[in-house]
């Protein structure tokens, strides 16, 4: 993981970190047997909808073409994965909606949280809609998983760690949203061509 997450962060030969780093999440999923744990498996989706962010922002990037081979546009392979990432990313909140108590707050920031979360997928201002999720995520973040609050023994240390990291990982996701755009299957797209 050390490894994959320097290559990526320097950005050099982002398409094997990006395979490392899934394989992680999938082997993780396997090994702990929470693969049907359902908040689990939709933050592990959202991991996922990162890296392929991260892999669609590699392939602009990239500019490789070996003679006489068919190639596929990196625009058009960029733009599905962009859309593959943005859908993916918002599979985190499926899960607040389904885990932990509810509250008047709770419910309002479901609510938002929903809209932004439409509003991502179908890439309509999604800019402003990754920001806002990247709020909402942080401010949960530090509020329920502040494992540094805990005693070293704590049984629930690891576990609000682990849940931290890897919300802070959805939120990097949520950040080369907002610095890539929603890319050309979005209607803030579809917008600049009217």
């Amino acid at each position: 993981m050390i490894v994959s997450s320097f290559l990526i962060i320097v950005r050099k030969h982002s398409e094997y970190a990006v395979a490392g780093l899934l394989g992680v999440v999938v082997t993780q999923a396997l090994g702990y047997g929470l693969i049907f744990d359902l908040n689990f498996f939709l933050r592990n989706i959202s991991v996922m909808g990162g890296l392929l962010m991260v892999l669609s922002d590699s392939w602009v990037r990239k500019k490789f073409a070996p003679a006489g081979l068919p190639q596929i546009d990196e625009k058009d392979r960029k733009m599905y994965f962009q859309l593959a990432g943005r859908v993916l990313l918002i599979f985190l909140f499926i899960g607040f909606v389904f885990a932990g108590e509810w509250s008047f707050w709770r419910l309002i920031v479901i609510g938002i949280g929903a809209v932004a979360c439409v509003m991502v997928v179908v890439g309509f201002k999604a800019k402003w809609s990754a920001v806002m999720l990247v709020l909402i995520l942080s401010i949960f973040n530090v509020l329920v998983n502040n494992f540094w609050t805990l005693h070293p023994h704590h049984p629930h240390k690891d576990f609000a760690k682990y849940d931290f990291f890897q919300i802070l990982s959805i939120v990097g996701g949520l950040l080369l949203l907002v610095n890539m755009g929603p890319g050309q299957f979005s209607v803030d797209e579809k917008k600049k061509v009217y």
